[in-house]
């Protein structure tokens, strides 16, 4: 076209030249019409060489790392297509292979500002995890976290985990009693980068470049999505090889270009001050030694004083700006970016793959994996489910460009051994002892050997159990308990002497099959055959021992919703039924049995927690036993003969925390109903309770002093950490007719309780 303008030029002067002159012009020796035309033409040909030149100057778009440099980029990048300056291909490492990889294969510059604040990898873009500093680091390990048990009873605990290296030899290496939760940060927030980049199903509109170093010298590599994904300055050591914040700092052009217009990217404004640790301070230095040679546009921002995401935005496009001027070498050549772009949809669903896992752990893992959750949520829950177990040491998660997930964790078997103590004015002060084993061999296996002593009481409560045992939803357990209880004399002191159990030997077998429905919910079928002896008040019934068989098949369903705490949770809620049927036998001198009867209970509580330092509950309870006695109909069980083992085997009412200590003959009936409220304000540690149930006994039970309608009242304060718990207070129980006596201190029994347990 501007060839035949300058022809147009030059036949427009010589028409002119003719018009004008008032002379012959070839008697004038006026220009010849031949050497017009060829002026014009060099005219032109001048003029198509400097349009072929901007032609094949070739723009070259370089993006590097840097703190923050993802939302830098993001500003030049919008400076760009706002100007519709062309980038004909892009040469990236680090933060910026990642947004290049987006940005040239369409993606729209609001959706990939939309990826960079998802929350799964907001807090690692435009960061350095390798830096010791850095929260979500590799150096998260705190030097002065208290070896004190997670739960369970008060103990200080170590951990130890068993591990084989590749000679053969066994190693013993101590190990962290909290499960390293950034470690699932990372995992995560890989594999979302990951996704990001795979749910691209279209092909590159602009060339692309992984710019790494070998042997300290930048070189391109395959611009592969692994590739990229290993470009990324988070992963630690696992990409020494590959270019990440170590080499190269900035993508720069590995050689002079003549046909090349360079555009360098550099995400640190000019006057910051160089910072990170001495190792990045080098990396810095020697990257801005090398830029001060570089031809080209530089595209770097003078200084930036604010660190939020916005401000590096407008930096960067404004920074742009600036370089404007820059490209007038292109001829006003323009890009249209806004055609066709696409928005890809998250992945609906993972599937995992264990193929990297060996076939004695492969069965136990999987069942982690819940099929019917989709999106980030499903590895998110597999991954927190799966490192809850001390047998699993670390967590490797890798997309495959097919969707599947490659699942990667180390599994060693796991020692735990722990001492400590409990007690309460009831019990007294008891050492505690616990060595525990964790192992996976196509199942889960935990062995607990526990035991206590503490004077009069002692005992030792072994268990047994297997997880994992057909798939995810089936768990075995068992259990054995050998104790004897004694309860303190200034406890048994206010218990009418007719109703004392003066010490109870336990022999107690038990054995649970649990079915996981789903996240929810649980059944299981729970078998206890006992054997127990019981000391009683020798002024009322003599110095024999007696001797019970009970015998209690039962089924339990429980749906819960929250934390799974029964008195301290801070929200949700939880339905606990029991139905089942009860056997005892009994020997006082004549062996003799009380019929097999049924029995039904239940127990729902709904918790809230309004702001972060109150918290309410309200709960409903109830329990009924019967059995049918001919020409009587359905009747409450027979009584043994003993009041206080008549109290020990009804069922009992969980009022308040204080209330279950021990066997209460005013909360002890074979039909009750009941209604529980309480609220607490407290902390991160301590806390103020206050408990209160109304019980209506339908048995009217002989044992009990108080009539049917009984009220409850339990004021106390709580310490808790970890598993170290102390709760203490004071307790009372009134009817209708003794309600005003609340106001009276000196009827409430006192009370301090060391530790979460329960016989």
């Amino acid at each position: 076209m501007r060839n035949g303008l300058g022809k147009f030029v030059a036949a427009i002067a010589l028409c002119a030249t003719w018009a004008f002159s008032g002379e012959n012009a070839a008697s004038k020796g006026a220009p010849s019409l031949d050497l017009l035309k060829a002026s014009a033409d060099s005219i032109a040909s001048a003029t198509a060489t400097d349009s072929s030149k901007a032609n094949s100057l070739k723009t070259v778009l370089y993006l590097g790392g840097g703190e923050r440099s993802p939302w830098f980029q993001l500003g030049v990048l919008y400076a760009i297509e706002e100007y519709g300056i062309p980038v004909d291909s892009v040469v990236a490492t680090s933060w910026g292979a990642w947004i290049a990889s987006l940005w040239t294969r369409g993606v729209p510059l609001d959706d990939i500002q939309v990826l960079m604040l998802d929350s799964t990898i907001a807090p690692f873009v435009g960061h350095d995890l390798t830096a010791a500093e850095s929260e979500y680091g590799y150096q998260k390990r705190d030097a002065y976290e208290m070896p004190i048990s997670l739960s369970g009873m008060p103990s200080i605990r170590s951990r130890y985990s068993v591990v084989m290296d590749t000679s053969r030899s066994i190693h013993v290496e101590k190990k962290a009693l909290t499960m390293d939760s950034m470690q699932v940060v990372r995992a995560l927030a890989k594999l979302r980068f990951q996704e990001s980049l795979y749910r691209q199903r279209q092909n590159a509109r602009i060339p692309l470049s992984l710019q790494s170093c070998e042997s300290g010298k930048p070189v391109v590599v395959e611009s592969t999505i692994p590739q990229v994904i290993a470009s990324l300055p988070l992963w630690g050591q696992d990409s020494a090889g590959v270019s990440g914040e170590l080499c190269p700092y900035y993508a720069l052009p590995i050689e002079d270009n003549a046909r090349e217009l360079s555009i360098i990217v550099v995400s640190d404004p000019l006057r910051a001050p160089i910072v990170g640790d001495e190792r990045m301070r080098l990396i810095k230095q020697h990257a801005g030694e090398i830029l001060a040679s570089q031809p080209g546009v530089i595209v770097r921002a003078h200084t930036i004083l604010d660190t939020n995401r916005a401000v590096w935005i407008q930096s960067g496009f404004s920074s742009f700006e600036k370089q404007l001027s820059s490209f007038k070498i292109l001829n006003g050549r323009r890009q249209d970016y806004s055609a066709g772009r696409i928005s890809a949809k998250p992945w609906f669903r993972f599937e995992p793959s264990y193929n990297g896992l060996s076939s004695e752990v492969q069965n136990a893992v999987k069942a982690y994996w819940v099929e019917s959750d989709t999106a980030m949520i499903a590895p998110e829950n597999f991954a927190l489910d799966l490192l809850q177990n001390p047998a699993y040491d670390s967590l490797r998660l890798d997309m495959q460009p097919s969707g599947n997930v490659a699942v990667e964790t180390a599994v060693h078997p796991t020692l735990d051994l722990a001492a400590g103590g409990f007690g309460s004015n009831m019990i007294g002060p008891n050492a505690y002892a616990e060595a525990t084993v964790h192992y996976v061999d196509h199942v889960e296996i935990e062995l607990v050997l526990a035991g206590f002593w503490g004077g009069n009481s002692y005992g030792i409560r072994p268990r047994l159990n297997i997880s994992k045992l057909w798939n995810r939803h089936w768990d075995l357990q068992f259990g054995y308990d050998y104790m004897k209880l004694v309860p303190l004399k200034s406890y048994n002191r206010n218990i009418n002497r007719g109703l004392r159990i003066e010490s109870e030997e336990r022999s107690d077998l038990t054995m649970n099959l649990l079915y996981t429905v789903d996240r929810f919910q649980r059944v299981s079928a729970e078998f206890m055959f006992g054997s127990r002896y019981y000391d009683l008040d020798t002024a009322y019934y003599g110095d024999r021992v007696i001797k019970t068989y009970p015998v209690s098949p039962m089924l339990h369903y429980r749906y819960l919703n929250g934390a799974d705490d029964n008195w301290f949770a801070d929200d949700g809620y939880v339905l606990n039924v029991w139905g089942g049927f009860e056997s005892i036998g009994f020997d006082d001198g004549i062996i003799d049995v009380v019929p097999i009867y049924w029995k039904l209970l239940a127990d729902a509580r709904y918790t809230i927690s309004p702001v972060r330092f109150v918290t309410l509950n309200v709960a409903a309870a109830g329990a009924i036993e019967r059995y049918h006695d001919e020409g009587h109909g359905y009747v409450s069980p027979k009584s043994i003969g003993k009041a206080p083992l008549d109290v020990a085997y009804r069922q009992h009412a969980a009022a308040t925390p204080w209330s279950t200590e021990w066997y209460h003959p005013e909360l002890s009936s074979h039909e009750y109903a009941m209604l529980r409220f309480n609220g607490g304000l407290h902390g991160n540690y301590l806390g103020a309770w206050l408990f209160g149930a109304y019980y209506h006994d339908f048995e009217g039970s002989p044992e009990a002093e108080l009539d049917e309608n009984k009220f409850v009242f339990e004021p106390a304060l709580r310490f808790a950490y970890r598993s170290v718990t102390a709760y203490a207070g004071i307790s009372r129980i009134v009817d209708y007719g003794t309600f005003g006596d609340l106001t009276h201190l000196s009827g409430y029994n006192y009370f301090i309780r060391i530790g979460n347990y329960s016989f």
